[in-house]
């Protein structure tokens, strides 16, 4: 694996000191009620070993936008092409806006896979929602996931923006009738609303960074695995990926999505992946725990002899950010 119990829980001591900030995720009622001090990291490779730490590694969570790529993968395993999901091209703004929003840009799908609009165009591939809880029951190992629907009602009466966005996927053709773009953004919420531990999360993660196998037998297409991964590289921390991917991977790609439920999963094609939970939340949305864990995790587990930035120029630029 690269790394050592006490080594991971060294990483765990340090990212908890440095999280010294951040808030929990209030636009979802239902959020604020969780254990701010909850945190967890769990580590797997693709040789059956499994480390983990801390005392949040089997708290429930509501997955969030960690679904985005796992959505994302459905459609494609249903067959939608991806030229009918959306662009693939990151911006600068936020999860939940897009420029499919606005008229005047003339765009008729989401501009990414891993924002709000991209995730709700991908959810439209869901006839019936039991038929994605099966998928995600198989990747994760666990039969017995479920929706929190206390969650799920929270968001359906919160989520004002998401509605807009959908009715706008309406107007620009990717859903057909009002009707079919209400039943993307229902799906799209409960999704978002299904409970996970970070043992669920890094399972599933797992089957990724294995290329779409499981016990040997090819499950998932590899082709919609790589795509996935090459959205998550590009925008899988929001309007940060581009800073936090500097300090983590340095010269190479880093392979995260967040979500404002607090985890943050992280895939090393071919090797392994780690996900971690820690529920207070920087400006974009990411678990401040999670972005602090994962610079010194990637680092210790990168190939050898990767380009990063110094131990020097890291600590410097965590100076800085928490500065501003």
């Amino acid at each position: 694996m690269g790394i050592t119990q006490s080594i991971l829980d060294e990483v765990y001591e340090w990212a908890n000191n440095m999280a010294l900030y951040g808030e929990l995720a209030s636009y979802i009622p239902e959020l604020t009620k969780v254990d701010p001090n909850k945190t967890a990291i769990v580590i797997g490779d693709l040789s059956g070993n499994t480390l983990s730490v801390g005392n949040g590694v089997e708290v429930k969570v509501s997955i969030q936008s960690v679904i985005k790529p796992f959505l994302y993968i459905y459609a494609l395993e249903k067959g939608l092409q991806a030229n009918r999901i959306s662009f693939i091209e990151a911006t600068a703004l936020r999860f939940n806006t897009d420029p499919v929003m606005l008229p005047d840009q003339q765009k008729n799908l989401p501009g990414h896979p891993l924002n709000n609009a991209g995730a709700i165009s991908s959810a439209g591939s869901i006839e019936k929602f039991q038929d994605f809880l099966d998928f995600m029951r198989l990747l994760t190992g666990n039969p017995t996931l479920e929706v929190m629907n206390n969650v799920f009602a929270s968001e359906m009466q919160t989520n004002n923006n998401n509605r807009a966005i959908a009715y706008r996927l309406v107007e620009t053709g990717r859903f057909s009738h009002q009707k079919e773009g209400e039943k993307a953004l229902n799906f799209y919420t409960m999704a978002c609303a299904i409970g996970v531990t970070p043992f669920d999360t890094t399972n599933a993660c797992l089957i990724l960074a294995n290329g779409g196998r499981k016990d040997g037998q090819q499950i998932i297409k590899e082709d919609n695995i790589v795509r996935a991964i090459n959205a998550m590289n590009s925008y899988g921390l929001y309007e940060h990926t581009g800073e936090i991917s500097l300090l983590a991977a340095g010269a190479r790609a880093l392979s995260c999505k967040s979500g404002v439920g607090g985890l943050i999963i992280n895939i090393d094609p071919g090797r392994g992946a780690f996900c971690t939970y820690g529920p207070k939340l920087d400006s974009a949305g990411n678990s401040v725990f999670g972005k602090y864990a994962l610079i010194p995790l990637n680092n210790l587990l990168a190939a050898p002899n990767g380009m990063r930035l110094s131990s020097e120029e890291i600590i410097r630029s965590l100076a800085n950010e928490q500065k501003d």
